[in-house]
């Protein structure tokens, strides 16, 4: 039995205390302000009773704050900390899926050290090739993690809302479009939400990375924006697939033809497992690429503005980070014959969902992420995650906590950083009632003639990608001069979409006068050895599916 809980279960007949609801009656009790965060309020309640010394009954709940740990916190209820959370979590497998028996909220990692403050904790032990091999050999990755709650999101929706590729065989229409766009739209804000509004409206966790910093209006305004044109480009890729699948330029199998077949079960239960994996090498990869600053200017700089990421971050990029980064659903569906549709539904849900609590911006709930916040709050690091650590900590561009590392060998300073100075008057100004958050992260203009020139390129995408794919004759009576390549207007899109955003991107900061290197903070690497290795994956997982998914579209509609 669950702590608290007997066989009928008596806590369950009256509505549970929160945590946080704790601190707040205990605050209103003692005249102190309640409407401050879970972490303030713990270390207001241990200042009051050190004065009044005051003595109640204390639930297992150590936070901390300003670099120290806090007293533990007064239980108005008398219930234990267990026993708020019901029995339901009491009986969860502790970690089964990623989810802690403590609950979704206000429960740290097992490997951080409450005592320090959030991010402060070392993760040198939690990392290394070793670690990760056995953590896939064993289904750990699996099993153990937050990505059986994302295969059984996929599982879900390729069973209760599979593909129409009766459809998607007469054509691409806005109709069943649209009504896919609605279901994606629908399932990833509804995931985001929850642990948005369970961290920065609700408070139901105590341990955030940059204590009293949130995002404004305006803020959430530039992200959701953002973030909705990343299910719009989710949506497009699986149109395009299931247009491939509907006309057999792609092969795929069905559930029935699988189960027939020993070796097409094999197929699809070892993607199953590697998908994640995958994902994480393609993540490596596309992210290392996307830092290299002739690209980074005019794309993946859009993602970091949020230098104190909420949820919703995850999925803020700019339309061309959005494509490749997508473009990791294409392998293996694209290529291989024999997989059913679940594997590409896998690898999308795993893209679209997974960024969302790894961005949350707090220490102790389902998903935390201290690795990728703190790429995010020193830029030049941690390309990766803990599964793919081992690669950073090669080539020297691991972090392990956010005070001083022991181990960077990276380029990042302060002074080379574009978000520091921002990041220094969120600090500055967090804790107070000015409540900044990311000054860079509003909509607007482009702030230069270099960045407009980019951002009508890539608003020029969208209707290029939409008549090319459906009407693609029509493309040299809107620009005459196709009438000369009209045989050529496949490869022409393609290469537009798959190769130009980089080629532009590297010749605008040449044109706009950049000073530093145009493969910066990677300028000290070798041509021919780890940065061109890297241009070459980043070639053949990343530009080369995009080109082949849009080659083959327009090519259907020729």
């Amino acid at each position: 039995q669950a702590p608290g809980c007997q066989i009928l279960c008596p806590n369950m007949a009256t509505k549970p205390v929160s945590p946080y609801r704790q601190l707040q009656l205990r605050c209103k009790a003692a005249g102190l302000p309640a409407n401050k965060s879970a972490v303030v309020l713990a270390q207001l309640l241990a200042e009051h009773e050190e004065t009044t010394e005051e003595d109640a009954p204390i639930t297992r709940q150590p936070t901390a704050t300003n670099g120290r740990a806090s007293k533990l916190t007064p239980n108005v209820s008398g219930a234990s900390a267990d026993e708020d959370e019901g029995c339901l979590m009491g009986l969860w497998p502790n970690e089964l899926g990623g989810i802690s028996n403590k609950g979704l909220f206000n429960a740290i990692p097992s490997w951080v050290n409450p005592k320090l403050p959030p991010g402060h904790t070392s993760q040198i032990e939690q990392l290394g090739l070793d670690k990760t091999l056995e953590t896939i050999a064993y289904l750990k990755h699996i099993v153990w993690s937050p990505n059986l709650v994302w295969l059984t999101m996929a599982v879900s929706m390729h069973i209760f809302a599979p593909y129409d590729l009766e459809a998607a065989k007469k054509g691409f229409s806005a109709d069943w479009i649209l009504a896919r766009f609605c279901l994606n739209y629908v399932v990833a804000f509804g995931y985001y939400s929850f642990f948005f509004l369970g961290l920065y409206v609700f408070n139901m966790s105590g341990r955030k990375y940059l204590e009293g910093s949130y995002p404004t209006v305006g803020n959430m305004a530039h992200n959701l924006y953002y973030w909705s044109l990343g299910v719009l480009q989710w949506t497009w890729w699986e149109a395009v697939m299931c247009r491939l699948w509907a006309l057999e330029l792609v092969k795929f199998s069905t559930w029935e033809n699988i189960l027939d077949d020993k070796c097409l079960l094999l197929l699809n239960i070892f993607w199953v497992v590697m998908i994640p994996v995958w994902r994480d090498i393609h993540f490596y990869i596309a992210h290392r690429f996307l830092h290299v600053r002739s690209i980074y200017t005019y794309v993946h700089k859009l993602h970091h503005r949020n230098a104190d990421p909420e949820p919703f971050s995850g999925m803020t990029m700019h339309p061309i980070e959005h494509l490749y980064y997508f473009s990791n659903c294409f392998t293996p569906s694209l290529y291989m014959s024999g997989l059913s549709p679940l594997i590409f539904t896998w690898n999308l849900i795993h893209l679209s969902i997974a960024p969302g609590a790894g961005h949350s911006g707090w220490e102790d709930h389902f998903q935390s992420d201290q690795y990728h916040y703190i790429h995010h709050a020193k830029f030049e690091a941690n390309y990766g995650s803990p599964m793919s650590g081992c690669v950073d900590q090669m080539l020297g561009t691991f972090r392990e906590t956010l005070g001083e590392s022991k181990v960077y060998r990276g380029e990042w300073t302060e002074k080379n950083d574009d978000n520091a100075a921002a990041l220094a008057a969120i600090r500055k100004k967090a804790g107070s009632k000015v409540k900044v958050w990311a000054p860079n992260s509003y909509l607007g203009f482009p702030a230069s003639w270099d960045h407009a020139v980019y951002t009508a390129f890539w608003v020029a995408l969208f209707p290029i990608v939409w008549v090319a794919s459906t009407r693609p004759s029509d493309i040299p009576t809107i620009l005459p001069v196709f009438e000369l390549f009209e045989k050529r207007i496949p490869q022409i899109v393609a290469i537009t979409v798959a190769y130009v955003p980089v080629a532009l991107g590297m010749v605008l900061s040449v044109l706009a006068g950049d000073k530093m290197s145009w493969r910066w903070p990677f300028q000290k690497e070798s041509l021919a050895g780890v940065f061109g290795l890297f241009v070459v994956l980043a070639w053949a997982s990343c530009i080369l599916p995009v080109y082949h998914a849009t080659l083959w579209t327009v090519e259907a509609a020729m």
